[in-house]
């Protein structure tokens, strides 16, 4: 044989029988050993026959060669063996051996010691697959050929993680699994030894990890079920070589590239980074086959306690410097203070919600130093002595470690939602920022495009901030993200058949483990059922708004986690339901529950099981020696501490409250999944009415059925009935037999008859029959004489009586006042309407404006004098009496030629002349007025003081910031070119005015146009001068926070007077005796109805009470002869004294008789006489929170008027009324 017919092969060898270990390094704990075929003599001097070599180098795979003589007439057995702290080693068997040929890189027969390892994601993506940490403490089981081949212990320290046999043959008797606890007697191990070729045919071992030990029925049911087991279990392929290696993982990212990758994602994330995308390929080949242990980032010793309060934990595992508690927080502590500052609340790197909740906790209540956030000790990476003996690591999954991180994380971030909310309380202005935020910031609101959206604008980008900065907006959406992202991965958790079976596990313990396990997935349910919306006590409308963009999140949709609940609790196939609730064809829901004589059994299939709830809970007290899992120590120290009692669960066993709380949590979850489904299933149109949701009776049906078999002794006499078989049996009724005689449990109930003795006028038998429900009504009842019964009727008695002890003003208003502020508030008042002038002399015309102008101002000099000023007001009824008295003269004039009284105004007074003219004004001289009478310099003094007054209103309006500025800019503009035109000799006239004349009366009218249309609204005004707006030092009375507050709910109390005909209203002689409204009521002919949004804005502020007043108008009209002017006579009545009032949830009701009218009397004379009466209104609102008061409505946002004596009084000779609302000035919209 020459040189050249050499191969580069392994030599070549004859009756070998070689098997590879992987790695280099390995300690006498775990070795192969042979065995005669049917027994278990061990063959000493075959074993120590090993000729062991170890491969090395550059193009090797690392690893040791077993090598020993074989023939094919061998009938051994190889088993590998691992050392044993008692003495004999523990013996697993490996496949059947034969002659193996040496191959260059692979074995044909290879073990592969493996390091079990877990994906550590964190909550703030779902692209966020998680860098590989070594396992926590528990179990790992692997099964080989459908059996189980090695159960394992995982044990933690703070130096590193070992693995510890269970001689699991020891508790096998022929196909069953003894149930007591098996215990660990392996010596430690740094890795284990997993066959992955054997005879050049792949060996797939299925491996498993475990935060509990399996119970043997769990073990069993695994063992004769592949299909569970496939769900259960993962089956890396552990085949290595060095060319499979290089091809999954040479110049991929390794673990700390994926912790980089995956750590910086978070929520917001729309599109995936390049690097998430390359770290996630990477990471599927990390999931499917064992990988070098050099690729995995160093890391400190597992702590699952504190990782569960982080939400990246892995950067924390990953961090041996022990600086990450330090930097989070830091990074926290920035982020609080920007926010503070009014900087955007965004945060693009995640931050940890504790370290977050810790700052905002600061500013609430300072505390001393959380060592949560403490620097950690630097620690040595655990895997050293694995990456130096080329150790292999394979990955698993932990389902329950995630499900209790992802629990933990949401609980947090829903705490972390109500210290914002705290924390945005304790701003001087939060109330008054809130109310903005929500009914002004959001575009759209109940469906509808929200009108006062648009006034948004009067405030600049600080008002917008303080108003994000006061009702912490920023962060609660972050926040609200955060949430949904967190229950969202919680929701696609539950949905995997993997976790699914990993709670299996746990619901196929025994006693009070099997208690507990059932207890957490119901604390599971309860954390999806909420969605941030409902957990944010600040979003009353279910909505969050940014003031700055105008954008708002909205959280009515329901969530992923709200729809699995309700898909699990209506699919009765569904793997969780079988869990948590007894199949219905169990026992009839129709009659008692009767308690079946045999006993569960423990299938391992984690199937509900009544009898041993019940039986686990029969305990007087948990005794400690019982308790193996985390769940179980958890639940224990619940019940100790008392906080699953209640007034129900006082009189069972302590153990037993444990069953109400964790039925409590579940259907407390499905009722409001079904509601969020079903709601948006049955979502209206704009406008329409929402359909009331349908009962879904199987559900309830299944409670029922749950709650009885768990509680037998207590609710097993529970049972759907018919009403009225019920009542024909005397049965104890659910929520029906200790309803209250009266018609609510308030002692002044809505809707209730009252009469001026401040009496109930209901007959309450006539309501109870009318309130009860239909004959064949389906209802939950039980005898009467049944404890459980007693002892509800009890309770609700003395919650009865509580109730009715409570005054009207205290009861919750039903339904979302805010959104009805915006749908009834009125949009735009009165239009302003020009009509021409036709047949009117225009002399007499002017002087009727004048006139009324003179009215005007004199009516408003008062408000005139508190917004603007008491010079404002003064010239403003002297330029309208200078006017008035041009007009006047104009019109005698014309009506008596030279003749009036006021011609002389006509005549000349003086002249300029010709050169003194000439020496002012030049060669303009000629275009000057030369002669000037008392007429033409009113004029111009009247048209001085109207450009004055003009700029000063333009003045005022730019304080402010109303743009009817550039209105009363355009009428001093007109008023200057008036002027020009009076003292200036004009050209040909039309109707009386020269061209300037004209020009001044366009100016003015379009100005006075521009005025209507760009002036301010009075919430415009709030705005742009309240505590958030630009303009806020022209308005001091509004900058304290609870005036300001005061004045903004004033704007949206929305209060509406209707007066109508009653239609309850009977005539005598149609008046029944059994009708149960009462007479005085069906005798009052007219109703008023006040009514407001108050009571929705102001719940829990104080108790609001309405004080109302009426009196009658005489309005008497008169014509002599048909073509004779009108005449109008009115006389108003003393205070009228209403029949019977009746509140309501948004304000009263006043029932008053009306006098018959006279409509139309004729005379011989053709006289005509017409006579009609009208109700005259006045009502005021207060609100007391015992200490002040404020008095509705108040005065617009420019009058700083304070409530006093001389308010205390209606006025009914005069409407607009500062505190006091009239039927005209606050007359319902849709009874205009």
């Amino acid at each position: 044989m020459t040189q050249s017919t050499l191969s580069s092969g392994p030599c070549c060898e004859v009756n070998k029988l070689i098997v590879q270990v992987t790695g280099n390094g390995h300690p006498d704990t775990q070795r192969l050993a042979f065995y005669e075929h049917d027994s278990l003599k061990r063959l000493d001097a075959l074993t120590d026959s090993d000729r062991p070599e170890t491969l090395t180098g550059e193009y090797l795979l690392n690893s040791a060669l077993h090598v020993w003589a074989w023939s094919n007439t061998f009938k051994h057995r190889l088993w590998l063996e691992i050392a044993s702290v008692d003495g004999a080693p523990i013996r697993v068997p490996l496949p059947e051996v034969s002659i193996t040929p040496r191959q260059f890189d692979g074995q044909w027969n290879q073990i592969v010691p493996v390091v079990p390892f877990v994906a550590l994601p964190g909550v703030n993506s779902t692209h966020d697959n998680g860098t590989p940490v070594l396992c926590r403490a528990g179990f790992i089981y692997v099964f080989l050929n459908g059996r189980v081949w090695r159960e394992l212990e995982v044990r933690v320290d703070d130096e590193r993680t070992t693995y510890h046999d269970v001689d699991f043959n020891e508790y096998r008797m022929g196909d069953e699994i003894e149930p007591r606890s098996r215990l660990a007697t392996g010596q430690a191990l740094e890795d284990i030894w997993l066959p992955s070729s054997w005879n050049n045919l792949p060996v797939a071992p299925q491996l498993c990890f475990s935060e509990i030990q399996l119970s043997g029925p769990r073990l069993r049911c695994l063992e004769n079920d592949s299909a569970l087991r496939r769900q259960r279990c993962q089956s890396p392929n552990l085949r290595s070589s060095l060319a499979t290696f290089e091809r999954l993982f040479h110049n991929k990212p390794d673990g700390t590239a994926m912790l980089e990758a995956f750590g910086a994602l978070d929520a917001h994330d729309k599109v995936r980074p390049q690097a998430a995308a390359d770290a996630h390929v990477s990471w599927l080949n990390y999931d499917t086959h064992a990988f070098p242990v050099r690729r995995v980032a160093p890391q400190r010793a597992r702590q699952p306690g504190y990782e569960w309060l982080l939400d990246q934990p892995a950067r924390y595992l990953c961090d041996l410097s022990g600086q990450f508690p330090v930097r989070a927080l830091s990074e926290a502590h920035a982020h609080v203070t920007r926010s503070e500052r009014g900087e955007t609340a965004y945060q693009a790197t995640p931050l940890e919600t504790g370290a977050w909740a810790h700052w905002i906790g600061e500013l609430c209540t300072p505390q001393l130093g959380d060592e949560l956030w403490h620097e950690q000790p630097e620690v040595p990476d655990v895997l050293h002595r694995a990456r130096q003996r080329n150790l292999y690591g394979v990955m698993l999954q932990d389902p329950h470690y995630r499900l209790r991180h992802l629990h933990t994380r949401v609980n947090d971030q829903q705490n972390l939602l109500q210290l914002c909310a705290a924390r945005a309380s304790r701003h001087a202005h939060h109330a008054s920022a809130l109310l903005v935020q929500q009914l002004v910031v959001p575009s759209t609101l109940g469906g509808g495009i929200n009108p006062l959206h648009k006034q948004l604008n009067a405030l600049k980008l600080q008002g917008r901030i303080d108003v994000n900065r006061f009702t912490a907006s920023g962060e609660r959406q972050q926040l609200w993200r955060s949430l949904e992202m967190s229950q969202a991965l919680l929701s696609e958790c539950l949905t995997t058949r993997r976790t699914q079976q990993t709670l299996a596990d746990h619901l196929s313990l025994e006693g009070f483990d099997y208690v507990a396990a059932l207890h957490f997935v119901s604390q599971l349910f309860a954390s999806l059922a909420t969605r941030p919306s409902q957990t944010d006590p600040l979003a009353v409308n279910g909505e969050v708004g940014d003031a700055v963009t105008g954008l708002s999140k909205s959280g009515s949709d329901p969530s992923d986690g709200q729809r699995l609940i309700q898909h699990i609790a209506n699919d009765e196939t569904h793997p969780l339901h079988r869990m948590l609730w007894p199949a219905l064809e169990s026992q009839d829901t129709n009659a008692p529950y009767v308690q079946s004589a045999v006993p569960d059994i423990n299938s391992g299939d984690g199937l509900f099981r009544p009898n041993a709830l019940l039986a686990a809970v029969s305990c007087e007290v948990i005794d400690p020696k019982q308790l193996n899992t985390l769940d179980a120590y958890l639940l224990a120290g619940l019940v100790e501490s008392g906080s699953l009692n209640n007034t129900f669960t006082g009189t069972l066993k302590a153990v037993a409250a444990t069953l109400m709380s964790l039925h409590e949590n579940l259907q407390g979850a499905v009722d409001v999944a079904e509601k969020a489904v079903q709601a948006a299933k049955n979502t209206p149109r704009p406008g329409a009415t929402s359909p009331a949701p349908a009962l879904n009776m199987g559900q309830q049906r299944r409670a029922v059925a749950q709650l009885r078999s768990m509680l037998p002794g207590g609710l097993g006499a529970m049972q759907f009935i018919t009403y009225a078989e019920a009542r024909s049996k005397n049965l104890y009724i659910f929520g029906l037999s200790d309803l209250p005689d009266i018609p609510a449990r308030l002692r002044r109930p809505a809707l209730d008859y009252r009469s001026t003795s401040d009496r109930s006028m209901v007959d309450r038998q006539h309501y109870r029959n009318g309130g009860e429900p239909h004959a064949n009504t389906i209802v939950i009842a039980m005898p009467r004489d049944h404890r459980t019964a007693q002892l509800i009727s009890r309770v609700n008695q003395q919650v009865n009586t509580a109730w009715q002890a409570h005054t009207a003003e205290q009861e919750k208003v039903r339904g979302n006042a805010i959104q009805d502020a915006v749908k009834n508030r009125t949009a735009l008042q009165s239009q302003w309407m020009y009509k021409a002038l036709n047949s009117t002399p225009f002399a007499a015309a002017v002087g009727m404006l004048e006139l009324w102008n003179l009215r005007s101002e004199l009516e408003a000099v008062k408000q005139a004098q508190i917004e603007k000023g008491k010079f404002r007001a003064v010239f403003g009824v002297g330029g309208a009496a200078i006017d008035l008295l041009i007009a006047m003269e104009a019109l005698t004039v014309k009506l008596a030629g030279s003749q009036s009284i006021l011609a002389g105004a006509r005549k000349t007074l003086f002249t300029v002349s010709d050169a003194s003219a000439k020496r002012m004004l030049g060669s303009l001289s000629e275009f000057l007025m030369k002669e000037f009478s008392s007429r033409l310099i009113a004029q111009a003094v009247a048209g001085s003081i109207f450009v004055g007054l003009n700029l000063y209103d333009a003045w005022h309006a730019y304080q402010w910031g109303d743009d009817a500025l550039w209105g009363h800019l355009l009428m001093a503009a007109g008023g200057l070119t008036g002027i020009a035109g009076t003292l200036l000799v004009g050209g040909s006239t039309l109707l009386g005015l020269g061209p300037l004349g004209w020009i001044s009366l366009i100016l003015i009218s379009i100005g006075l146009g521009v005025v209507y249309w760009l002036s301010s609204t009075p919430i415009e005004d709030w705005l742009s001068a309240g505590p958030f707006g630009p303009n806020s030092d022209q308005a001091p009375h509004l900058q304290a926070p609870e005036n300001a507050f005061y004045y903004l709910v004033s704007l949206f109390a929305n209060i509406r007077i209707t007066v109508e005909a009653n239609p309850e209203y009977s005539l005598p002689a149609c008046i029944e005796s059994f009708n149960p409204v009462p007479m005085d009521i069906r005798a009052s002919d007219t109703r008023i109805r006040i009514e407001s949004n108050l009571p929705g804005l102001l719940t829990g502020l104080g108790d609001l009470s309405t004080k109302a007043s009426c009196a009658l108008l005489k309005v008497r009209r008169s014509r002599v002869r048909f073509d004779g002017p009108p005449r109008e006579e009115t006389h108003l009545f003393p205070e009228a004294k209403p029949k019977a009032y009746r509140p309501k949830p948004d304000g009263m009701e006043i029932f008053l008789q009306t006098p018959w009218e006279t409509l139309v009397e004729v005379s011989r004379s053709n006289d005509t006489v017409s006579v009609h009466t009208q109700w005259q209104v006045r009502a005021q609102l207060t609100l007391s929170d015992g200490s002040s008061s404020w008095v509705f409505p108040a005065p617009k946002p420019k009058d700083p008027t304070p409530f006093g004596a001389a308010h205390a009084a209606p006025n009914f000779k005069e409407i607009e009324q500062p505190f006091w609302a009239d039927e005209t000035t606050h007359k319902a919209q849709d009874d205009q």
